[in-house]
């Protein structure tokens, strides 16, 4: 009776393991719903999109791999079990990439002058000069065409620049992300190690291989995280037949 019945459960796992079964889920992020979601089944390539609450519903088996994909978020990668075939709301948390600077402006403040600035210098004594011709007349305040001396076009310029406040911004661009750094900054060291299934040491000659295809570069000019990965998957299969 007992070897019936561990027949019988033995079936029925392998029945349940061979059969196709819809998933349903939602995905969250700080526990707001994420809209427009590609929901990638890794083993038959079916896709889906969540909708605008981030729920999702897809087919798959006992073992399949999930692959969650949107832009601005890590990847999320899951493996289908048992309990997700039989809950009805799956939940699936993505992680928010941080945020890429493309611009970066950089104000360039005026350094202290010293004293070898003749510039500077002249400007000491001009506003010297000023306050020495207020003292002087007989209606502090108001001018009365006196100028002892001083150059009082210069006067005039020197009391203008006292209002006008410069600063220079310069524009610095970043430099384009080359291929391999597209691929570390979009896939964990999981994904090379239990998707594509390459030892450590195999990932940096791997992505050197990849790099090397002239797609490589498409992908570094139209960045596509799906086409991406596609990429990532077909030259894994060439890479292994080295």
């Amino acid at each position: 009776m007992k070897l019936k019945i561990a027949l019988l459960l033995f079936v029925f796992q392998v029945g349940f393991s061979q059969t196709e079964k819809p998933i349903k889920g939602t995905v969250l992020s700080d526990n707001f719903p994420i809209a427009k979601v590609e929901v990638v089944n890794f083993n038959s390539k079916m896709i889906t999109v969540t909708d605008g609450v981030g729920k999702f519903v897809i087919t798959g088996k006992l073992g399949e791999t999930l692959i969650f994909i949107v832009k601005g978020y890590d990847l999320k990668r899951v493996i289908v079990n048992s309990d997700m075939l039989l809950n009805q709301n799956n939940l699936v948390n993505l992680v928010k990439k941080p945020e890429e600077l493309k611009e970066v402006l950089i104000v360039k403040i005026p350094s202290i002058r010293l004293s070898k600035d003749q510039k500077f210098e002249q400007g000491k004594l001009d506003e010297l000069a000023l306050e020495k011709i207020q003292n002087t007349l007989k209606n502090p305040g108001v001018y009365d065409g006196q100028t002892a001396g001083v150059d009082f076009i210069r006067l005039i310029k020197m009391m203008a620049r006292l209002f006008v406040k410069e600063k220079e911004i310069v524009k610095v661009e970043l430099p384009p992300l080359v291929f391999k750094d597209l691929v570390r900054n979009n896939f964990s060291s999981d994904f090379f190690s239990k998707t594509l299934h390459l030892k450590e040491d195999e990932v940096g000659l791997f992505i050197e291989f990849c790099g090397a295809d002239p797609k490589a570069k498409l992908l570094e000019k139209n960045y596509n995280q799906l086409a991406l990965l596609e990429f990532l998957l077909q030259k894994r299969d060439e890479f292994k037949k080295l």
